[in-house]
């Protein structure tokens, strides 16, 4: 963990660097582009454990309920400081929400359960394989996440709303990644962490 931190300092050191004396190497450029999936591995472990302890307290007080997840999605930005590494950052977004019934049938909705993630993570990434339109690369973040949660009652004449919040260390390791194109592509990527656990994107280089 120390060494992947010190890496992500280097780096965030290179891409403040003067862009004057960057220019010599002609293969840097900057990269921005947004992804989507599923959920995360550490996503999904928080809002799962969350969700479990309201799933069994729902069927304990036999309670009709519905619980949707609302994806994973993320935009990103690089800059090329090398022709095998880019640095830049990870800006990560997912959620659930528990919704509960006065009865069996649904007829009106009883309280909002809803918890939703964030998090922001420099990031390095090394590219193994770099063709003019086609690039396999592997990578890392670390940052800081933020989880809100809020539940909203409407079973008394006056709906009540109770909101909380928790700071935490967020990571990703990027396993595999592949995007295809020059200056629109399209990516696909296997994570571990705070980054869904397969997901796909577009991007763009300029």
């Amino acid at each position: 963990m120390k060494k992947i931190v010190i890496l992500l300092a280097c780096s965030i050191l290179v891409l403040l660097q003067p862009a004057q004396a960057q220019k010599p190497h002609s293969d840097l450029y900057n990269e921005i582009g947004v992804d989507a999936g599923p959920y995360s591995f550490g996503g999904g472990f928080l809002l799962g454990t969350v969700n479990f302890f309201t799933a069994l307290g729902n069927t304990i007080g036999h309670q009709t309920y519905d619980m949707k997840y609302y994806g994973a999605y993320d935009i990103h930005y690089y800059r090329h400081v090398a022709h095998w590494c880019q640095v830049g950052v990870k800006a990560t977004v997912e959620g659930s929400r528990t919704t509960r019934y006065t009865d069996s049938l649904r007829t009106a909705v009883k309280s909002i359960d809803d918890n939703i993630i964030f998090t922001v993570m420099p990031s390095v990434r090394f590219t193994y394989l770099n063709r003019p339109w086609v690039r396999l690369y592997s990578g890392a973040e670390i940052g800081v996440g933020y989880l809100f949660n809020k539940n909203q009652d409407f079973s008394k004449d006056d709906s009540e709303e109770e909101k909380g919040n928790n700071f935490f260390p967020a990571f990703n390791v990027n396993v595999f990644g592949v995007n295809v194109g020059k200056k629109f592509y399209g990516l696909f990527e296997l994570n571990a962490g705070f980054e869904s656990i397969v997901k796909v994107g577009i991007g763009a280089r300029f």
